[in-house]
């Protein structure tokens, strides 16, 4: 039977497990920058390229600045299903959206694009029992910790861009591992009521 997980809202310390959130509300670190014209929050993500400290073992990588534009992924009865997680053993990767289609630019705070992860388990691979979700909106970035399971980018309703920062070397179980799991489904329905029920 599969396993069934509630969205959770995405705050810093929620996520501190499993990486950062990029996001001006709730840092403490803020200092004023621009002539006083702007808001500065310094180190707000931690980017690692773990190859480094693996010395000359590993081929080195580089940074790779890119853009995710991701389709929304097929719901069924207000649920998701999620077969698969990944992980990037070397690196962080982050993810800022930058754009959503569809949605009024005034409404930011709406929901639109999930973050689920999962511990890594005793035998190295996703602990179920672990598996969260998260509602995160336009005004949210995230960075996950090298070698912290997660899915592949989900969207709901509409098509959302995003920047991505990740180091890479092209070497495949370097860059990006991944692991089939038994099924897990995600109820939307409390954090994403107000799409139209035809998306759900």
């Amino acid at each position: 039977m599969a396993r069934q997980i509630a969205v959770e809202p995405l705050t810093i310390e929620s996520f501190k497990p499993y990486g950062d959130v990029v996001q001006l509300e709730g840092q403490r670190n803020i200092v004023i920058a621009n002539q006083g014209t702007a808001r500065r929050v310094n180190y707000v993500a931690r980017l690692e390229n773990l190859r480094e400290a693996s010395g000359p073992a590993l081929p080195s990588a580089r940074p790779n600045m890119c853009i995710f534009s991701s389709a929304p992924r097929p719901t069924a009865g207000g649920r998701l299903e999620v077969k698969l997680l990944e992980r990037h053993p070397y690196s962080s990767q982050v993810f800022m959206p930058i754009h959503q289609q569809g949605v009024p630019s005034d409404d930011p705070d709406r929901p639109c694009y999930l973050v689920i992860v999962a511990e890594n388990g005793p035998d190295d691979r996703p602990d179920l029992a672990t598996i969260r979700a998260f509602a995160a909106n336009l005004t949210q970035g995230i960075n996950y910790k090298a070698n912290s399971w997660h899915s592949p980018m989900v969207t709901i309703g509409q098509r959302v861009d995003f920047t991505v920062l990740v180091w890479e070397n092209g070497v495949a179980l370097q860059d990006c591992e991944e692991a089939p799991i038994g099924p897990v489904l995600v109820d939307l329905r409390p954090s994403f009521r107000s799409l139209p029920e035809s998306r759900l």
